[in-house]
């Protein structure tokens, strides 16, 4: 997934982004969070988006610039390409991969139950920068 967002961001004429272990860590809570609440939204288990971005510690600088994009599908729906190609085919996520601002990222995938079907891949990206 980092492959390809770099290769995107390249076509777009945007610097790569840097994997960062604290947004690696929120990305990995935020996707637990989901499966765990049954509840794919940016505010699982009635958590702002931020909740798990800050408690890693990186929004503990005065000035940062965050965002997030989540997915999730089954079977091939759920593969890196499909979710990544449902991004792009979006706004507000190609806004996020695409955002200069960003320089760093955190990504993850957890496999599990979701909305009553099994073996759902959770996709949790994570974008972050310090002023």
């Amino acid at each position: 997934m980092l492959c390809l967002t770099n290769y995107a961001r390249a076509q777009a004429g945007e610097a790569p982004l840097e994997p960062a272990p604290a947004l690696e860590d929120s990305a990995s809570e935020k996707a637990e969070d989901i499966l765990r609440c049954d509840s794919f939204s940016h505010f699982a288990c009635g958590r702002e988006f931020t909740y798990w971005i800050r408690a890693t510690g990186y929004m503990s600088t005065e000035c940062w610039h965050v965002g997030e994009n989540l997915a999730w599908g089954t079977g091939e729906y759920g593969s890196v390409a499909a979710i990544f190609r449902a991004w792009l085919r979006s706004t507000e996520h190609r806004e996020n991969l695409l955002d200069a601002e960003f320089t760093q990222v955190g990504i993850d995938r957890r496999v599990g139950s979701l909305e009553g079907e099994h073996g759902a891949h959770v996709w949790a990206q994570q974008f972050g920068s310090h002023c």
